[in-house]
């Protein structure tokens, strides 16, 4: 199984870039709702909030995007297998 995580800054141009590339919504998890624009943290805040439970018994496919202001960005294909995510501590 595979997951697409996005840098969370604005949900219509990530919603766009999903459509864009096609795909489906269940490959792409968002935490913007939840925590509004975390900046760098996005991307691990929404794994570990919304893919914990697949983190912890699957091995899985990740695709992590990254982007800014002066069109900077980078992309990371990585797999996981059996990870142990914390819960959450907001404080």
């Amino acid at each position: 199984m595979a997951f697409f995580t996005f840098h969370q800054a604005n949900l219509f141009m990530n919603e766009k870039i999903r459509k864009k590339l096609k795909l489906p919504a269940e490959k792409v998890s968002y935490s913007l709702k939840d925590f509004g624009n975390t900046s760098s943290a996005s991307i691990p805040l929404t794994m570990v909030t919304k893919l914990s439970n697949s983190l912890k018994t699957k091995k899985l496919k990740h695709i992590a995007c990254g982007f800014g202001v002066g069109l900077s960005w980078g992309s990371v294909y990585f797999e996981t297998e059996n990870i142990i995510c914390s819960e959450l501590l907001v404080l």
